[in-house]
């Protein structure tokens, strides 16, 4: 007899969940049904003795290798801010170990200010994982590239997101990260309460809802939907599948449904819960509301990219050619973020990951970036020679993908370098061509680098190269843009100080060396450094 497996030396496995292929494949065949229990890896707490489930990643899915470290890391947020309302995660390393949870049942039929409670909950789930970069169904569309196929750790359906009756009050348990294949009974509901069936199809037929039908909820995928929109969508929708919108309801619902619809009604998880709060919902919430984390925009994702590297490489040795760009593309893309994060305070270690990014993927943003950190430490030959290979390099790589911020640990078949990509290299070979005095050439790179992305760097540097070339009037235009862009950044408002005083507009110097006196109060070299430049004014 073999031993039984045990994860972690705690959780003794009892069945080994299976594939949602072979169970469609054995449906066909024999004709067999299958359930959740077919889907999950189930084991036993030797702790406890109490029976736990298991999120385990396929056997030898190497594809799958970005999504389960972005679940893991997902889980591992989960435990550490203790998100609310989610099911208790007891351990996570090659896969997540969840408590047993509750029965997955079809969504009940609640008075208002019930499902906006209900609502409320899932609203504090995804705003504080919207705050890590996580959000959306198929990854990222951004500037026109499509979404990538990265599964998400949140999933809506009544399998993931369930609902579960507390003293007479129903409440949320959700899965975090969502077990997807569960997702495939949300639509084939072979263990679905009849009852409960019944009553929906009857709420459906005694013409209690709106003219609205139900077609109108947004589409399960819609991979050009913002990801930020895509979730409030479906949280708008969970909240109509509890109670569906009425005669006589509230304005709020009316605004629900539009969300729910795809109309841009708020634009963050805040502005739906300050929506969902006008229908009475029991609770101290304007706690809880000003408690939230704001997002209007998914960050780059968050992950231990230490963690991220080791099992990358230690997965390495073990792929065949045809297997290598899954793990090797994405690979590189997390020294690339690694490298990014240690550029201030360690270069050295910092230029380390993105060589090792570039041996493994030698994308134009690696070369970039190389480039970066050897001008940083003083190697300029260096640097020529790796923004020159930036620009040598491919427009578009296998597997690997570039998000909103650079690149992000995520993994697709074919991505093409964008304008935000392209500025930057463009800024880059500006910038160092500025600083060895070639200016036809700064001022066109960095001409290039605003119109493909006029952020206030961008425009920043431009007005440096003009500033050079004797164009003032040019340069105080573009730190003018600047300022406008970013009014709390001093540097750039100095500047526009600078360049409007050598024009001799002393007015326009002065309104903003004033502002400049409020923003840097109780700064002595400030204020010197003002009264250098124009006197006692």
């Amino acid at each position: 007899m073999t031993s039984p497996r045990v994860i972690a030396d705690r959780f003794e496995v009892v069945t080994s969940g299976r594939s949602l292929k072979s169970l469609w494949w054995e449906r066909s065949r024999n004709d067999r049904p299958y359930g959740e229990d077919d889907l999950w890896t189930l084991a036993v707490d030797r702790r406890t003795g109490a029976r736990v489930r298991v999120l385990e990643p396929p056997s030898g899915s190497f594809w799958l290798w970005t999504a389960s470290m972005w679940a893991e890391a997902v889980a591992r947020h989960v435990i550490a801010t203790a998100v609310p309302h989610t099911l208790p995660i007891l351990h996570v390393g090659d896969g997540v170990v969840f408590a047993e949870p509750p029965p997955a049942v079809p969504r009940p039929r609640l008075q208002p200010a019930q499902a906006a409670a209900c609502a409320l909950a899932a609203c504090e789930v995804v705003a504080r994982l919207h705050a890590i970069g996580c959000g959306g169904e198929y990854g990222r569309a951004a500037d026109g590239r499509p979404a990538y196929d990265l599964p998400t750790p949140l999933d809506f359906g009544w399998h993931n997101l369930r609902m579960t009756r507390e003293s007479g009050e129903w409440k949320i348990a959700w899965l975090v990260p969502g077990h997807l294949a569960l997702a495939d009974l949300d639509d084939t509901p072979q263990d679905a309460d009849p009852d409960a069936l019944a009553r929906d199809l009857q709420d459906r037929l005694d013409g209690s809802l709106l003219d609205e039908p139900q077609s109108e909820l947004p589409p399960k995928h819609d991979p050009h939907r913002d990801p930020i929109a895509r979730d409030l969508a479906r949280l708008a929708g969970f909240y109509l599948s509890l109670a569906p919108p009425a005669r006589g309801q509230p304005a709020a619902v009316d605004a629900v449904r539009r969300l729910a619809a795809g109309e841009p009604v708020v634009r963050d998880v805040a502005g739906l819960a300050r929506l969902l709060v006008e229908l009475g919902p029991a609770g101290d919430w304007d706690a809880r509301l000003a408690a939230l984390p704001i997002a209007c925009a998914l960050p780059p994702p968050v992950l231990d990219w230490d963690r991220v590297i080791a099992a990358g490489e230690a997965r390495l040795p073990d792929l065949v050619p045809r297997q290598r760009p899954y793990v090797v593309l994405p690979l590189a893309v997390a020294y690339h973020r690694r490298a990014s994060l240690r550029a201030a305070l360690a270069p050295d270690d910092a230029l380390r990951d993105v060589d090792r990014a570039v041996e493994l993927d030698p994308v134009a943003p690696h070369h970039v970036t190389r480039a970066v950190l050897l001008d940083r430490l003083g190697r300029r030959d260096e640097a020529r020679a790796a923004i020159a290979a930036a620009f040598a390099a491919p427009e578009y790589t296998g597997a690997s993908t570039v998000d909103d911020d650079g690149f992000g640990l995520l993994d697709a078949p074919v991505v093409v370098v964008g304008d935000r990509e392209r500025a930057r290299a463009h800024a880059t070979r500006g910038t160092i061509a500025l600083r060895d005095g070639d200016l036809a050439l700064a001022e066109h790179d960095l001409r290039r680098a605003v119109d493909l992305d006029p952020d206030t760097a961008h425009l920043h540097a431009l007005a440096a190269a003009l500033y050079a070339r004797g164009d003032l009037t040019g340069a105080a235009a573009l730190e003018a843009r600047a300022v406008e862009l970013e009014p709390a950044s001093t540097r750039y408002r100095w500047d526009l100080v600078v360049s409007l005083h050598r024009l001799g507009r002393r007015d326009e110097a002065l309104f903003h060396a004033r502002k400049l006196e409020a923003m840097e109060a109780g700064d002595p070299n400030g204020r010197a450094r003002r009264i250098r430049l124009l006197g006692g004014a």
